[in-house]
């Protein structure tokens, strides 16, 4: 039996712990990578803002619109900081795609543009500039923008935001 929680998905809870619901979920190491990447983010979090607010982002404090925020997963990699503002114009959030029956996996990352009061459901040309040929979750925050590109090395070396986070990552010691 497929253990339910949190959509099936591999996720991290508080206290170091990686919660994998099937084991078939790690014929790649880098899900298990991706993981640990967030168990580190949890225990650095101070070193981690640093990257994220090089890498253009800050945790935003304000509010989305409530019926974006009443539509919103929460993820529980990122439930302790959940809101985060990109140039001070993007704030990503993920938003279920059919909100009458909400399954936690079934979701689209939309982008509201904070001083406009608009949002798109394309990643904004600044963020795929800066963060190249993700796949559309890994927008969804920074933890998750980070973890996708550390957790597969090779595959995202050439983008400019590993640049960065690569010549902090002494500091995450």
């Amino acid at each position: 039996m497929l253990f339910r929680s949190d959509g099936g998905m591999p996720h991290t809870r508080p206290y170091n712990m990686i919660c994998v619901p099937h084991l078939k979920q790690l014929q790649t190491i880098s899900t298990l990578k991706h993981e640990l990447w967030h168990v580190h983010q949890r225990n650095f979090q101070q070193q981690w803002t640093a990257i994220f607010n090089k890498l253009g982002w800050t945790e935003y404090k304000g509010k989305i619109p409530d019926s974006f925020e009443d539509n919103r997963r929460l993820n529980p990699d990122t439930v302790d900081c959940p809101l985060w503002i990109y140039q001070n114009k993007w704030i990503p959030f993920p938003i279920f795609t059919d909100i009458s029956k909400p399954v936690l996996s079934q979701v689209e990352i939309w982008f509201y543009h904070a001083t406009d009061h608009y949002h798109v459901r394309r990643v904004p040309s600044s963020l795929a500039i800066e963060f190249p040929d993700l796949p559309a979750s890994a927008y969804e925050h920074p933890r998750e923008l980070t973890a996708y590109l550390l957790s597969e090395p090779d595959k995202y070396r050439h983008t400019p935001a590993w640049k960065i986070i690569s010549s902090m990552m002494p500091q995450c010691e």
